[in-house]
C-alpha cells in the first residue's frame, strides 16, 4: 500500500474525506482512500422511520465511497472494522476511547507500514478529531503515539474534520486538543481555498446521499469556521514545510 507516489487519505467513516478534503483530493487526483470503520448502522432517520439493516447501510456506504474514489482518481481500501454505532457505543462517549484505540492499533499500523520505506514520502492525511467523535479521536491519537515511526514513511497532515469544524466552538476545542496532544511538533495550519472548486465540492458531497435527509446546497457546513471570516476552504495542520504551497497540489 505504501507506494512512494501514493498519498493516503485516512478516514474514520465513509464520507469524512469528501466532506473535509474533497476539493483537495479531487484536484490532486491520485492516492489511496483508506476507510477504517466501513461497517456501520448509521443513517439519519425521520421520526418513526424503521432503521435499515447493518448490511444495507454498510453496502450502501461502501458503494458511495467507491463512487467518490473513482471521481477523485483514488484507489479504494477498507479495514473492515465496525464503527461506534455498530458496536452499540455512543459516538461521543470518550470513556471508551482507549479501548477504541487499542482495537484499531494493529490493523491500522499494519496497513500503513506494510510497504517499504521510500526516499520520496507520500502524504498521510488523518483526522484532527474536531467534534469529539471517538472514532476520529482514536485515529488521531494512534497517529500521534506512532508519529516518529510513521513520519519515516509519510509526511503527516491532520485535516480539519467537516462538518464539525464549521462550528467555531467545536473547531476551537478540537484544534486546542490537537495542539496540546501534538505539542512536541511544530504544527502549522495550511489553507487550501476552494476558489473555482467550490461547485465541484458541492457536487461531490451528494455522493453520500445516505447521510442526508436533505442534501445540502450550500458550502457553509463544509468550510472551517475561522475568525476573521475566510472564503470557503479546507485545511490541514502539519510540521512539514509546504513551500511553495502550490507544490502540494501538483
Amino acid at each position: 500500500m505504501n507506494e512512494s507516489s501514493s498519498d493516503i487519505y485516512l478516514q474514520p467513516h465513509s464520507d469524512d474525506i469528501c466532506f473535509s478534503l474533497g476539493a483537495f483530493a479531487y484536484r490532486r487526483h491520485r492516492g489511496i482512500l483508506l476507510t477504517v470503520f466501513p461497517i456501520s448502522t448509521y443513517v439519519p432517520l425521520r421520526p418513526g422511520a424503521t432503521p435499515p439493516s447493518r448490511e444495507w447501510v454498510t453496502k450502501t456506504r461502501i458503494a458511495e465511497d467507491a463512487a467518490f474514489a473513482e471521481a477523485c482518481g483514488l484507489d479504494n481500501h477498507l479495514l473492515e472494522l465496525q464503527d461506534s454505532s455498530d458496536l452499540g457505543r455512543r459516538a461521543f462517549d470518550v470513556s471508551w476511547l482507549n479501548e477504541n484505540l487499542q482495537r484499531i492499533k494493529s490493523p491500522l499500523l499494519d496497513a500503513l507500514l506494510s510497504g517499504k520505506l521510500s526516499s520520496v514520502r507520500p502524504w498521510l492525511f488523518c483526522p484532527t478529531g474536531i467534534g469529539g467523535h471517538v472514532d476520529h479521536i482514536a485515529i488521531r491519537m494512534l497517529v500521534n503515539q506512532n508519529f516518529d515511526q510513521l513520519s519515516q514513511s509519510y509526511r503527516i497532515g491532520c485535516y480539519e474534520d467537516l462538518h464539525y469544524a464549521s462550528s467555531a466552538a467545536a473547531r476551537s476545542v478540537g484544534i486546542n486538543n490537537l495542539l496540546w496532544e501534538m505539542r512536541a511538533r511544530n504544527l502549522r495550519r495550511y489553507v487550501f481555498p476552494l476558489g473555482d472548486y467550490e461547485a465541484k465540492k458541492l457536487a461531490l458531497i451528494p455522493f453520500y446521499k445516505s447521510q442526508f435527509l436533505v442534501v445540502p446546497h450550500s458550502i457553509e457546513q463544509y468550510t472551517p469556521a475561522v475568525e476573521p471570516t475566510a472564503p470557503p476552504h479546507e485545511a490541514i495542520w502539519s510540521d512539514e514545510p509546504i513551500e511553495p504551497l502550490p507544490d502540494l497540489l501538483s
